[in-house]
């Protein structure tokens, strides 16, 4: 069965304010050269899915200076491939979408337009290698209008985050959707990934509009949980869901253990793959240090880098020190400067002798372009 992919690239911007200010959520730099998009584009690749539409709203300029015609993922095709579904808004309907579902009444068209059987749904919010390939085959062998994928995980401290728990029967039929606003404890986290056939798709869609219906998870599922059958999937890898800016340090902190980039970028059958920049080799001068750090291409380091992470073009002088810290794209640091606890945006220049730290759990952020 022919299966098409729908990404939502918006819906969690406010949730990490702090770096989707200028972009998309999907377009959050990630893993010292990725973004978060690749982790579903990919994914959608590896499972031949050869039809994408991603849904935007705004600051989207990055997002498809990066997509581009989908080369990098084998998806500039004559027939299909990836498109940019750009805001729609009938004249005096009001502001644009601001949640998963207004979005997909208004793309509804490319729903009706495409020929696949089935609509993959998905948000940029994970950090996860998610085998599409195997929900597609789950969805397909089970005879689901629709398959709701979720994970196992226990919240260990109390967390202020709008979410969805499954509670799932014995033979995986999805019984009850419960709404939290705080994560706390052991739950059926609902990761906002769903395959549906199109016509159940674009009969909730409609159903939405007649009912009134503004969310997706609270509403219109559990609507139709007594009309089709709602399988779920259950997720048993690694995932980092990317809500807060601890979360996004924390990502690109877990990123630093072997067993952890073996799971996302090492399984068989599945690359992540990304826009390839042809920059020049990293150059690590005589006096550097570097220790348990990832860091891209273009840079320049001359001092002490530890459990860190750097985009490209970033350099470090002799004399300065980077640690626990999460560097984005042309970065300065002068000698003498000593960061901990960092995450920076792009274009960030940290004079000589400046000392600025954050804590575990706690980095400070230092915004586009500042000088220090």
């Amino acid at each position: 069965m022919k299966t098409a992919g729908i990404v939502f690239s918006n819906v969690h911007d406010q949730l990490l304010p702090e770096l989707t200010k200028v972009r998309t959520m999907a377009s959050v730099p990630i893993a010292a050269r990725y973004r978060m998009i690749d982790f579903v584009l990919s994914s959608m690749t590896n499972a031949g899915i050869e039809q994408v539409g991603i849904i935007t709203k705004t600051k989207y300029h990055s997002l498809m200076e990066h997509v581009g015609a989908g080369k990098s993922w084998d998806l500039d095709r004559k027939n299909g491939g990836v498109t940019i579904i750009s805001p729609f808004v009938e004249a005096g309907s009001g502001p644009l979408y601001t949640n998963r579902l207004e979005a997909l009444q208004n793309s509804r068209r490319y729903v009706e337009n495409t020929v696949a059987d089935n609509i993959l749904l998905s948000d940029s919010d994970l950090l996860a290698n998610i085998p599409y390939d195997e929900i597609l085959r789950y969805h397909e062998k089970s005879g689901a209008d629709i398959t709701a994928a979720y994970k196992r995980i226990t919240f260990l401290r109390k967390r202020t985050k709008f979410s969805l728990e499954f509670m799932v029967g014995d033979d995986g039929a999805l019984e009850r959707v419960k709404s939290h606003e705080e994560l706390q404890g052991t739950m059926n986290y609902g990761l906002n990934l769903y395959v549906i056939k199109r016509q159940v798709l674009l009969d909730m869609i409609d159903d939405s509009l007649v009912y009134g219906y503004k969310s997706f998870g609270r509403e219109i599922l559990p609507h139709y949980l007594g009309l089709v059958d709602v399988k779920t999937y259950e997720f048993k890898g690694y995932l980092r869901g990317i809500a807060s800016l601890e979360d996004y340090w924390m990502g690109n902190m877990d990123l630093l253990q072997s067993s952890v980039r073996k799971e996302l970028f090492e399984k068989e059958g599945s690359p992540v793959y990304t826009t390839v920049k042809d920059s020049a080799p990293t150059i690590y001068g005589e006096h550097s240090r570097v220790t348990n750090s990832l860091i891209s291409d273009g840079c320049i380091i001359d001092g002490v880098v530890e459990n860190s992470v750097l985009f490209r073009g970033v350099r470090v002088d002799e004399g300065a020190v980077v640690r626990n810290s999460v560097i984005l794209q042309d970065n300065i640091i002068e000698s003498g400067a000593d960061l901990n606890y960092i995450v920076t945006e792009k274009n960030v220049f940290v004079r000589k002798g400046r000392t600025i730290s954050g804590c575990e759990g706690y980095p400070f952020f230092i915004s586009l372009g500042s000088v220090l």
